[in-house]
């Protein structure tokens, strides 16, 4: 097995013209010596200057370049090995990982801490570390391309790194950012070879966001809470201030400059994700500063982020694509960030031999973090419970919670064993009961208002259940629909949940047993308007949703796109299956994300829904990730005059505002 012997290097400063390295190693011991100051930052800017000027002419080897890539690797293993103790101890941790067998290959970790508090060597982080040469181990290459070494950057901040415990499934995010004039960037064959590398593995999901605001950016990690976010963009650095930045968008298209603090910003107050990937140019650097972060990749890390990859200069598309896919691949088979870093410079260089964008990616981490961060979950199977799809991406062990919600009708029922074999096989079940039904059974709208409140009450029955760890929840019922899309809004897909939907004929809640079903396709009728902002939205899978309704109290001038989802013979009973349940929420995402997502022209979303509960509540809950306008759900009864007699705000109502208008009064 291979594992990681680990050396810590700490730099203080000594004087005008010298520094103190104090070195700490896991297997050898402790040590510091000091030593002149031989990297002045003149000579760092220029290397800079020469590396970036370089890579934009060709992305190819320079051949001066090269050379000072080399003296530079010399000299820096000089700065933190001076003669003496401390370049002892280092010999003696590279002996154990140079000579150790192949059944119990090791490998040697160099952390180089940096202090933001440290304003006189705050500098030294913006060294290209990665191209630092080790004699003992290989006098003529570079150790960030030796399998047996891996050099990560550490800074020694305060905030402590935000772990918790993994619950299926593994979420990956993936943005690609830009800009109306930042130039394009190939972002598709990207995101393709991440997709691809995860796909092979149990219980992980991605999803992506194209082009965000700032505010997107800001709901879609609030909403999806990943462990994995990859950011595809562009970067830049301030030479005058030493602050990084990488571009986002405004409302309008125009490009927008979100700072280093910016973006420790948006993770602030909640768990930060494990691992970052920056693919943009130069956000790795940036000076050290206790209050400015300095780089983006620091912002990161001071907020809490175990893991960070960012590039310090400007990266080619083929060598960024060719880092990230085999990036990937090493992560999905198993392996620790360091070694998945290392092979993705590897094939940076093997497509482009003679180039030294291998140098671009900076691997920070944080000190007392293993480089497996994701390695065991990764490897693991989930506890796949069932043969139809779980809308999250695995069940994980433990009780089996029956969510119960009433509004227009009590349950007679519920769901047992023999209804979903394998979701009940082996667990301890219990319900758990949202008893609306005084007031709504009887159509008293005035008391929506408060059933909305207690659905999102921290304290309430809804809430307590999907805030509890390590329990599956089957939602059931019969809720008015925009109370079941509210649930499903708020249940999002951070959770391990199922639906489950009442057959009349049997009276149980249960889905058909039959294998190879068909399922019916849900045809999509779209028509765009010249004038209005709104999207007018109808379901038609339970009955057919009547236009004229709808006008009634949406009427035409005020739309701009209208959408009609529909079933060749919509009626009761029409869905059968939850895969077939989650298809048809999954296309009208799709759809929405296609049409409706980030239209300036376009202001509100409103649906009127003729759907089985099940259909309801994963559409509420795929619209808590859809950066969409606003969405208002109608409710329907046929005695009512309109018949659309109120409607609920779903992104009102997880806010705790006012949320739900009374029609036609």
């Amino acid at each position: 097995m291979n594992s990681y012997r680990e050396i810590h290097l700490r730099f203080t400063q000594n004087g005008p013209d010298s520094y103190r390295v104090a070195v700490d190693s896991t297997s050898v011991g402790s040590a510091s010596a000091t030593t002149p100051l031989h990297l002045p930052l003149s000579r760092l800017r220029d290397l800079q200057l020469q590396i970036q000027a370089a890579l934009l002419q060709s992305r190819s080897c320079d051949a001066k370049i090269d050379d000072e890539l080399a003296r530079l690797g010399d000299a820096l293993y000089e700065a933190i090995c001076p003669p003496g103790r401390v370049r002892e101890i280092l010999t003696l941790s590279l002996g154990g990982v140079l000579f150790s067998s192949d059944e119990q290959q090791q490998r040697l970790r160099l952390f180089l801490h940096f202090d933001p508090c440290d304003s006189e060597l705050a500098w030294l982080a913006e060294f290209p570390w990665d191209v630092l040469r080790i004699p003992p181990v290989s006098p003529t290459r570079h150790a960030a391309l030796d399998h047996r070494l891996s050099i990560v950057r550490s800074l020694d901040v305060t905030q402590p790194s935000q772990q918790r415990a993994l619950v299926r499934p593994l979420r990956v995010l993936l943005v690609r950012a830009g800009a109306r004039g930042c130039g394009g960037l190939q972002f598709e064959s990207e995101q393709d070879s991440i997709t691809d590398a995860l796909s092979s593995i149990v219980g992980v999901e991605c999803e992506s966001l194209d082009m965000p605001t700032r505010l997107d950016l800001r709901r879609k990690l609030r909403d999806f809470d990943p462990h994995v976010l990859h950011f595809m963009g562009h970067g830049k650095v301030d030479e005058n201030t030493g602050n990084g930045w990488v571009y986002l968008r405004d409302e309008k298209g125009a490009p927008v400059l979100l700072r280093a603090q910016d973006v420790a910003e948006l993770f602030s107050s909640r768990f930060a994700p494990r691992l970052v990937v920056l693919n943009a140019c130069q956000s790795a650097r940036g000076t050290l500063s206790v209050t400015g972060h300095g780089s983006v990749a620091g912002a990161l890390v001071s907020q809490g982020v175990a893991a960070v990859i960012a590039m310090q200069f400007a990266i080619s598309d083929g060598a960024a694509r060719a880092f990230t896919a085999e990036f990937y691949t090493c992560l999905a088979k198993g392996s620790s960030i360091d070694d998945a870093v290392t092979e993705g410079r590897l094939a940076m260089r093997s497509k482009v031999p003679d180039s030294f964008e291998w140098c671009t990616p900076a691997l920070y981490m944080r000190a007392g973090v293993a480089g497996d961060l994701l390695q065991r979950e990764l490897q693991e199977p989930a506890d796949r419970v069932d043969s139809t799809p779980v809308v999250s991406g695995g069940a994980p062990a433990g009780d089996l919670v029956l969510l119960c919600h009433e509004a227009y009708a009590e349950t007679h029922s519920a769901p047992e064993e023999e209804d979903a074999p394998a979701l009940f096989a082996q667990r301890r079940t219990r319900k758990v009961l949202i008893d609306q039904k005084k007031h709504l059974q009887k159509r008293e709208w005035a008391y929506v208002e408060p059933a909305v409140y207690a659905l999102v009450d921290p304290e309430g029955g809804l809430q307590r259940a999907i805030s509890e760890q390590g329990t599956t929840l089957l939602y059931y019922g019969f809720p008015l629909i925009p109370l079941a899309a509210l649930a499903g809004h708020l249940v999002t897909t951070t959770r391990p949940v199922h639906v489950i939907e009442h057959d009349r004929e049997s009276g149980r809640f249960t889905w058909s047993k039959a294998t190879g079903e068909a399922i019916p396709e849900l045809k999509l009728d779209q028509l765009l308007h010249s004038t209005g902002s709104a999207v007018r939205v109808r379901l038609s899978i339970s009955s057919e949703v009547e236009l004229d309704d709808c006008q009634e109290v949406l009427p035409d001038e005020r739309v701009r796109l209208d959408l009609h989802f529909r079933l060749d013979e919509p009626g009761r009973g029409a869905v059968r299956l939850e895969k077939q349940a989650l298809e048809y929420a999954r296309k009208l995402r799709a759809t929405f994300d296609r049409l409706v997502a980030g239209k300036r022209a376009l202001d509100s979303v409103h649906l009127f829904a003729a759907v089985p509960v099940s259909v309801a509540f994963l559409l509420g809950r795929e619209l808590a990730s859809t950066g969409l306008p606003p969405c208002f759900v109608y409710n329907f009864a046929s005695r009512d005059s309109p018949r659309y007699r109120w409607r609920l705000c779903l992104q009102a109502a997880v806010e705790g505002r006012p949320s739900v208008d009374i029609l036609g009064e």
